[in-house]
């Protein structure tokens, strides 16, 4: 009886083998069959002979762009046709009944070799808009859309008919999204980079970085990024293909990118689409605080730092009184200081545990350094009386301090605050600096208790009083705590690390005290970012630590898709690839002053100091019985 069963169960996976195969086949003539009209390159500017457009060699291509990718892109587009085949037919009848006409969308595109291809999409738009007109050159391109066409374009079901493309060859899962016939802008810039030789994509890393958001430059860079990993070929093309892959599902999850009418507008207009993207990617964080957005006045942007010139005179002296004893930027300043400006400064600390530090002569001093507050806890996890004690602490104290300065004469007060005003990292997989057009928005009460300070301080400022605040990124260095404690355990510890490619601002605590030393003997006010000369690796710098180390550590991008699955997970997990692999940094152009040279220990310089102090405290502690 058993053996009966077996037999039929054969059978029947048998018959359905047949059936997938003989369906693959006609599909598979019915793409053959469905060739491009044969006039569809008469007029092409793109592959005319000697036209400027095609002057480019195309790179040779890999066995895995040429062979594999295109078996892959065959499967998979294969297989999803007929499991989303209910979902094409609900889709149809729907688009149907909103506007009657076609159900399919088509266009003319610029393809592989800067061939003409038709595309098809479900149509979004009413039968009255115009045909060959790219959405961002319409004029209010809202009046366009279909009822049914928002939801489509905002959840991207609008693009699933391009699969059909994929499946006939004209297209692959991953490249640059296919321009318009008549987009030579795009077509362009985009033959700077060799990206008009590449196989057009249902999705990109341009896709997942803004859409429409971006300007055709930024998105043609963004498109030759993407050709250049490609033609690598082998394993780390595969991989940047499966990181697109996952970041798109992750963007349509969370509906970013998608904004009608705009391929980039000027720098200001897309400073607000960043703020009001970066709200939208905190809100879910921070429905329960009530934290205003700030405005361009509030921020500072006037007064940035940057747009300053700096005179330093190296004979004059300042006494410094420093607002909060036993803090690692206090003592490490004060140490700085003591061992390189000795003759320039006098520094005397302040205890803040009690009110005995009200009474200080603060007429005696030149600058007040202002250090005191409460460090980044578990903000998920406190009563309403901790959170009290932020405000009191990292708020009113610090006003409180800035008016007994101000009153008694002082010409210069200056505040830590810190790059958390400005809320949590960028996602996993996405890019996004801040820079001189990003407003605040805390993301928790404790950033906004910084935030609070910042600007209660410079509120303070006039011709006489000075005001300085620091928005700097985490700050390591020999004694540190925090992020870069935890991580150098882990790369002391792991055999293997993903590398996982992103960018983060840090500032080492040597640069921290030049810089401040140079802004104290300025006697300058102002807001700064001050942070190292190079952006951060995180895989980089746990590989430095390790060698630092003599700890035998192997990064790899094997581990890369386990990383991507984990910062999808909810809760503390995907909170600490977030924070490990998440993207987090100034524009540098906000971080240079001149006259200030500060940035005077690179990455590895900086790490090699911090693990010699780490291992003198080890050999401390194992000396002690």
């Amino acid at each position: 009886m058993s053996g009966d069963r077996r037999n039929l169960s054969k059978k029947k996976q048998i018959g359905i083998s047949v059936v997938i195969v003989g369906v693959y086949a006609v599909m598979r003539w019915m793409a053959k069959k469905h060739k491009e009209p044969a006039e569809i390159d008469s007029g092409n500017m793109y592959i005319r002979r000697n036209h400027g457009f095609g002057k480019r060699c195309p790179e040779p291509s890999t066995v895995y762009e040429r062979s594999i990718k295109p078996a892959l892109d065959r499967i998979l587009s294969f297989t999803v046709l007929l499991v989303l085949l209910p979902l094409f037919a609900v889709v149809s009848l729907a688009i149907y009944i909103d506007d009657p006409g076609p159900v399919l969308f088509t266009q003319k595109r610029v393809g592989k070799g800067k061939k003409f291809f038709t595309l098809h999409k479900f149509r979004s738009m009413k039968m009255s808009t115009p045909h060959d007109v790219p959405t961002h050159q319409l004029e209010n391109p809202e009046q366009y859309i279909t009822k049914v066409g928002k939801v489509l374009r905002k959840t991207s079901l609008d693009e699933l008919p391009q699969i059909w493309d994929i499946f006939r060859g004209k297209m692959s899962i991953i490249g640059p999204r296919p321009a318009l016939w008549n987009q030579e802008d795009l077509v362009a810039e985009r033959e700077k980079y060799g990206a008009n030789n590449v196989m057009p994509g249902l999705t990109g890393w341009a896709q997942i970085n803004g859409r429409d958001e971006l300007e055709i430059t930024e998105k043609a860079r963004l498109d030759g990024e993407y050709t250049k990993k490609l033609k690598q070929g082998g394993i780390k093309a595969l991989f940047f293909d499966l990181k697109c892959f996952f970041s798109t599902i992750k963007s349509v999850l969370e509906s970013d990118g998608v904004v009608e009418g705009g391929t980039g507008k000027l720098h200001r207009e897309a400073g607000k689409k960043k703020r009001e993207h970066r709200k939208s990617e905190q809100s879910r964080t921070v429905k329960w605080e009530q934290i205003r957005i700030a405005d361009e006045k509030e921020a500072g942007f006037e007064d940035y730092g940057y747009r300053k010139s700096f005179h330093i005179d190296y004979s004059v002296q300042r006494r410094i009184l420093i607002i909060g004893a036993g803090s690692y930027i206090g003592e490490a300043f004060e140490a700085y200081a003591k061992k390189y400006y000795g003759s320039n400064f006098l520094i005397d600390t302040a205890d803040t545990l009690d009110g005995s530090w009200r009474e200080t002569d603060f007429g005696s001093y030149d600058v007040v350094f202002h250090v005191a507050g409460i460090a980044h806890a578990d903000v998920g996890n406190v009563d309403e009386a901790t959170k009290k004690k932020y405000y009191a602490v990292n708020t009113d104290l610090a006003i409180e301090a800035a008016g007994l300065a101000k009153a008694a004469g002082v010409g210069q007060f200056i505040l830590m605050s810190s790059m958390i005003i400005y809320g949590a990292s960028i996602s996993f997989g996405k890019q996004e600096p801040i820079d001189e057009y990003t407003l605040p928005f805390p993301a928790n009460f404790y950033g906004d208790s910084k935030w609070q300070a910042d600007k209660g301080v410079r509120n303070l400022a006039d011709m006489d009083f000075h005001v300085a605040v620091l928005r700097p990124p985490m700050i390591y260095g020999p004694g540190s705590k925090g992020n870069y404690p935890a991580l150098a355990k882990l790369a002391k510890r792991l055999p293997v690390f993903p590398a996982v490619e992103n960018k983060r601002s840090m500032l080492y605590i040597d640069n921290l005290c030049e810089f401040l030393c140079l802004l104290m003997l300025s006697g300058e006010g102002g807001v700064y970012f001050p942070q190292n000369g190079k952006y951060t690796n995180t895989c980089h710098m746990v590989q430095d630590i390790a060698d630092t180390a003599w700890h035998p550590i192997r990064v790899t991008r094997l581990l890369n898709p386990a990383v991507i699955v984990a910062s999808y997970i909810p809760g503390k997990i995907g909170g600490m690839v977030q924070k490990a692999f998440g993207n987090s940094i100034y524009d540098q152009k906000m971080s240079v002053y001149e006259g200030l040279n500060y940035q005077i220990k690179d990455l590895k310089a900086s790490i090699a100091e911090t693990e010699k102090y780490s291992r003198k405290a080890v050999d401390c502690n194992d000396s002690v019985v």
